[in-house]
């Protein structure tokens, strides 16, 4: 009888996740460039322009905090938050972020 094993890899923190994570961020800041003109996209309507923009914001926020990480944990986590859009093409992400609003995510703890 033979056995399926599936083995887990932990991904490489300074080869895949980190320049995954950049890529990423940097597709969200050229479609926050043409987003605006509604030519460039003629797939999205006035609403989805308006949630991907909102998607948009969340995002720029998470960079922020991306740029202040300090523990390799925390990179992990972020990976694994943004791990349905890391792979999208920048026309697709558009198309996902018009059409889905994200919920706001964050890696730090509110203490207030």
């Amino acid at each position: 009888m033979y056995y399926l094993c599936h083995q887990h890899r932990e991904a490489d923190l300074y080869r895949e996740v980190i320049p995954e994570i950049r890529h990423f961020f940097a597709k969200v800041r050229q479609i926050k460039q043409t987003l605006g003109n509604p030519q460039s996209d003629p797939y999205l309507n006035r609403i989805q322009r308006e949630r991907c923009k909102n998607n948009l914001f969340t995002f720029e926020k998470l960079a922020h905090e991306f740029d202040r990480i300090e523990n390799r944990d925390d990179y992990l986590l972020l990976h694994r938050q943004l791990q349905r859009y890391l792979k999208l093409h920048t026309s697709d992400l558009k198309r996902v972020l018009g059409r889905e609003s994200s919920k706001p995510m964050t890696l730090f703890m509110y203490c207030g």
